[in-house]
């Protein structure tokens, strides 16, 4: 019988993945978050929501997202990650066909269910991307993976949300959906050319107390709680990046500025900030990138908070914006991948845990950046309010990565003397 502290480990891949590949794999995910952080916020907007009760809509689209880890661990069991992986993502683009094909606001309710059920079953397509990238990748690439993968999540969203806001006056609301089902289903099919070896047989008593001891060990490590910490503080969320599709009307822009800028345009600025955050990270402390990354979203949105509500303002504070969320998302995997690392059987649920922690961060930011709008003067106010979590957040990261580093200190220095 296998000891519980033995994790077996996933059979080697015999043949290397393109880092690049990921970014088509992790597309789905993509499109289906710009569903819920920018199409969601537009469609609400036309239908006369405020961006309050917006806000909270978002929010609670997110909710799925920071509590996979509850769920996450099927993805460990039976068939291999890439046809999970496939297998999520279908149905999370059924629900969101049928999300677009409810009308608004008289069906608000149902819109909501089936927008929350398609997040947290594509939610899972990450998780299962997260986990090949963690398992079938030396560290060293680790950050251009990241890269990668968050070029395709943040270009993807914006794809897919630019996609759906051009066409809900085109076409009737049963093309928009099939439209945007397609563009989840069809990229999830390239995951087909990982190289992913079948899973060692094992009972499932001695996998789940693999998994179990794996997880706890990585959770009472330092950088295991460093890292728990760091995903969950306010830091590197780009949470407005959520609610600028509502409020093109506040700044005076066109629905066709709103659609360019947070789709296609924004997708293309988005993953260019993704690729250069990934290079980043290969080549510095990618703690450091992080904080440095919620550092910059921070002087982006107290700065726009200072500008005239304008079409201008909006088009140049957002660009710039979602540059830095590319950076920001890009060091994010990438610190989870190094956390993570070669988690063998359980590197879905690790991956999923860290991963849920910097969606529960995004949820409660937008809210509490949506409470800002309501409270502190519209827009100006949300965007400093985002700025505000982000500087609290990088002071408070500091405090307790300095606290770990002066408590390991002497653990350092008894282990060389002996």
């Amino acid at each position: 019988m296998s000891h519980p502290e033995a994790v077996i480990a996933d059979p080697p891949a015999t043949r290397p993945t393109p880092t690049w590949l990921y970014g088509l794999t992790m597309l789905p995910f993509g499109v289906s978050s710009g569903f819920a952080g920018v199409a969601t916020p537009f469609l609400l907007r036309r239908a006369g929501v405020s961006v309050e009760r917006i806000s909270e809509i978002v929010a609670l689209c997110l909710v799925p997202a920071a509590y996979q880890f509850f769920w996450a661990p099927i993805l460990d069991l039976g068939p291999r990650r890439k046809y999970w992986l496939i297998l999520v993502a279908t149905l999370g683009a059924l629900c969101i066909l049928g999300a677009l094909m409810v009308p608004l606001p008289s069906r608000l309710p149902l819109f909501i269910v089936l927008a929350v059920a398609g997040q947290a079953l594509t939610g899972l397509v990450g998780s299962c991307n997260g986990a090949l990238m963690a398992t079938t990748l030396p560290d060293h690439v680790r950050g251009r993976a990241g890269g990668f993968a968050n070029a395709g999540n943040l270009g993807g969203a914006a794809l897919g949300a630019g996609v759906t806001m051009v066409l809900v006056d085109l076409v009737s609301p049963g093309v928009v959906g099939v439209v945007a089902a397609t563009m989840i289903i069809l990229p999830s099919l390239a995951v087909l050319y990982v190289d992913e070896p079948a899973r060692q047989r094992q009972s499932a008593r001695d996998l789940f107390a693999g998994m179990l001891s794996s997880l706890w060990r990585t959770l009472r490590s330092r950088a295991g709680i460093t890292g728990i910490l760091i995903c969950s503080s306010p830091v590197g969320t780009a949470a407005a990046m959520n609610l600028f599709s509502g409020m093109g009307p506040d700044y005076g822009t066109s629905e066709r500025v709103v659609t360019v800028v947070n789709g296609f345009a924004g997708g293309l600025i988005s993953a260019v900030g993704s690729l250069v955050g990934g290079y980043l990270c290969d080549r510095m402390s990618r703690r450091v990138a992080y904080l440095g990354a919620g550092l910059l979203t921070a002087a982006c949105a107290f700065a726009m908070s200072y500008f005239p509500l304008t079409p201008a303002t909006y088009i140049y504070g957002v660009s710039t914006y979602l540059f830095i969320a590319g950076l920001c998302y890009s060091a994010f995997s990438a610190l989870v991948l190094e956390v993570v690392g070669s988690a063998g059987a359980s590197a879905s649920t690790q991956y999923t845990l860290f991963s849920a922690a910097g969606n529960q961060a995004i949820g409660y930011t937008v809210f509490l950046i949506g409470k800002g709008s309501s409270h502190w003067g519209g827009p100006p106010g949300m965007l400093r309010a985002d700025a505000l979590a982000n500087v609290v957040g990088v002071v408070y990261l500091v405090i307790i990565m300095a606290m770990f580093a002066r408590w390991a200190a002497p653990a350092a220095k008894a282990d060389s003397a002996a």
